[in-house]
């Protein structure tokens, strides 16, 4: 997982017709395995669409509280720092 300071490059996918291709020949050649319709196939591969996009969506969360903690403890060392100056001036 990439960090404040060292996020890695984001990987972008596209999609061919021959990619199509292929996904419907598996969807069919599934749908003739398990004795259903090509479209229950298409349907149940778009329900694990979904659970791979709340993976990533948990996954990014973790990411960003990791972040926001770095921020957090940033913000916490420029406080006693100032602090620190403050109470130097002071004496």
């Amino acid at each position: 997982m990439g960090t404040l300071f060292d996020q890695q490059e984001r990987s972008y996918h596209t999609v061919s017709f021959g990619d199509v291709d292929s996904y419907l020949e598996g969807a069919k050649a599934l749908a003739k395995k398990h004795g259903v319709s090509t479209s229950d196939v298409i349907a149940a591969a778009k329900v694990l669409e979904l659970k791979r996009q709340n993976d990533f969506a948990v996954r990014d969360g973790d990411a960003k509280d990791e972040q926001l903690a770095g921020f957090g403890k940033l913000l916490i060392d420029l406080t006693e720092a100032l602090q620190d100056i403050g109470r130097n001036i002071s004496e």
